[in-house]
């Protein structure tokens, strides 16, 4: 596991913690956007990066959650930024009040599901409506913020680069919004 720090110096400066997918590091296109939208808006970033068929062992949640707190150390992190495997860092972040953009979130998942629709409209949960791990719908009544990409599988890509280029622009454009960058 190694963690990069990007975005500002400023001990400061707003704070947050990148926590990649499973195959799915944090320099892919649907986590590199948002975290470089954060870093130009002046916060501090953690990155991680992971090989969890490696290092994760038999318990991903704990395996996440080690990543977390290497990367965050002493401090509560302002933000979560999480695609996939990441999220099921959910139920940590509302134990803790620290909103989050969930990405792909596994709502497959129990625990992540029942987290992400406790948490408050700070936080934003996108999906692609063909990702089996998305379960289109439920999340309705939340007070999260949810987008749905249609069609879209769990890498938030369509068939079609172009389509899932034009897309992914609609989900960055979304979360700047939902950020307030």
């Amino acid at each position: 596991m190694k963690v990069v720090q990007r975005g500002s110096n400023d001990p400061d400066a707003m704070f947050g913690v990148v926590l990649p997918g499973s195959g799915y590091p944090a320099l892919a296109p649907v986590l590199h956007w948002p975290a470089r939208l954060l870093a130009a808006g002046g916060w501090r970033l953690a990155v991680v990066s992971w090989s969890p068929e490696t290092e994760g062992g038999g318990d991903p949640v704990a395996f996440v959650e080690r990543a977390l707190h290497e990367a965050a150390g002493e401090a509560v992190p302002d933000l979560l930024l999480a695609k996939s495997l990441g999220t099921l860092a959910a139920p940590w972040a509302v134990e803790r009040d620290v909103p989050g953009v969930w990405l792909t979130p596994l709502l497959g998942e129990a625990p992540v599901l029942a987290a992400i629709r406790a948490m408050d409209e700070r936080s934003i949960a996108i999906g692609g409506g063909a990702d089996r791990h998305w379960k289109s719908g439920s999340l309705a009544g939340a007070e999260v913020e949810t987008f749905e990409v249609p069609g879209a599988d769990h890498a938030l890509e369509l068939p079609d680069w172009r389509a899932s280029l034009a897309a992914q622009a609609q989900v960055f454009e979304r979360l700047a919004e939902h950020l307030g960058a």
